[in-house]
């Protein structure tokens, strides 16, 4: 077959078949596309003999799920269809295909229907994954916007699924951010759920984004497809946050999808008795990375541009002013001098534990800061001096 006609099957395939099913995989690798379709769309005439040893599925009962979509799947019109709405479909032998979703193995879907630009260079460097709770607080919210903002303005694409809660606002933070995301819908790409985000969906889509989906474009979001979607979503970056999730929420599925692929997985951590919080916990607690803003999720997902190096645990995070921002030395000699009384160069040696020379250069530099005084006394500190910034 040409590439088009490749192409074509392929896609008539993800009209008939579910995404990942085993089955169709199988009968598309024994049988091939087009003889494959020809047996659904012809009369029962019984199992192909290639068939009978290939796999463990009841054939007659998968025969008897595809028939009625085998019939009635009119590709042409489907790829026409989306073709007018600025997209199309695509194989993993297309070279923009995201190859990095070949970590799924024999999950990796067999085409992908899409609006919007795809990109010539899509690895997963580049590409992080931001979902959680549906039900998400304002709190959670923010974050997750405030998130995709900071890896936006750093040049990173944000991955997430659309959906009411965390999802949507890592796809808005990325938009303000002025950087592309991407959409991966559980239901088709003519048909995006839920329709409260159409003029959320459109913004991807004119601001260089991207909506993508394995189903074919007309297809409704059932619960089933909201779960194998997810595995598209933790492998099509290098990092996946969770930001907010309950118990059951199906963002853990998504980060078990990053961890079975070998992604980096971060966790927001929230209040331990917070509903919200239980799945994210769960998480941290099982090796997940725990992340509290932007900056922590670039540093998970790795280099777009090397950001500032994160200073240490425990060193300070903010610039120091006044006695705090003094040389080691001098600071330790004017720790040294007596709060409300005077010292002879002596005493300060013994109280600091330095030499002469040391405590007299450091306290001719304290006198030039203007926080010390010297008289026939003795020096002292300069009364309000420690608030010299």
């Amino acid at each position: 077959m040409t590439p088009d006609e490749t192409m074509q099957e392929a896609a008539w395939w993800s009209a008939v078949a579910e995404p990942a099913d085993p089955a169709a995989r199988v009968l598309r690798a024994t049988l091939g596309d087009r003889r494959g379709r020809e047996w659904l769309q012809g009369e029962w005439r019984g199992v192909p003999r290639e068939l009978r040893c290939a796999g463990e599925a009841r054939w007659d009962q998968q025969w008897n799920r595809w028939r009625e979509r085998a019939l009635t799947v009119d590709v042409e019109r489907e790829l026409a269809r989306v073709e007018r709405a600025g997209g199309g479909f695509m194989t993993p032998a297309d070279p923009r295909w995201p190859v990095q979703l070949s970590c799924l193995g024999e999950e990796e879907p067999l085409g992908l229907w899409f609006l919007g630009r795809l990109s010539d260079s899509s690895q997963s460097e580049g590409h992080v994954s931001i979902v959680g709770a549906r039900a998400s607080t304002s709190a959670g919210g923010r974050c997750a916007r405030n998130m995709a903002y900071h890896l936006a303005r750093s040049g990173y694409a944000i991955v997430s699924g659309g959906a009411i809660g965390i999802d949507i606002e890592a796809h808005r933070g990325a938009l303000a951010g002025g950087g592309r995301t991407i959409c991966v819908l559980a239901g088709g790409v003519l048909n995006p759920y839920p329709a409260c985000h159409t003029e959320d969906f459109r913004a991807i889509i004119d601001r260089g984004g991207l909506i993508v989906s394995e189903v074919a474009p007309t297809a409704r979001p059932a619960k089933w497809r909201f779960l194998t979607r997810n595995r598209l979503i933790a492998g099509w970056s290098a990092a996946t946050i969770v930001v907010e999730a309950g118990a059951r929420s199906g963002a853990l599925a998504t980060a078990r999808w990053a961890m079975g692929c070998g992604r980096e997985l971060g966790a927001v951590p929230g209040a331990v008795d917070a509903p919200m919080s239980v799945g994210c916990l769960e998480l941290a607690r099982n090796g997940a990375t725990i992340i509290r803003d932007g900056r922590d999720a670039a540093e998970l997902a790795g280099p777009i541009g090397a950001e500032d190096v994160a200073p240490l645990f425990g060193m300070p995070v903010e610039r120091d002013h006044g006695i705090a921002a003094l040389p080691p030395v001098a600071r330790r000699v004017w720790e040294a001098l007596p709060a409300r009384a005077c010292a002879d160069v002596s005493a300060i040696c013994v109280s600091a534990g330095l030499g002469r020379e040391e405590v007299s250069r450091a306290l001719m530099d304290l006198a030039v800061a203007g926080l010390v005084t010297s008289s026939t006394r003795g020096w002292a500190r300069r009364e309000g001096g420690d608030a010299v910034g």
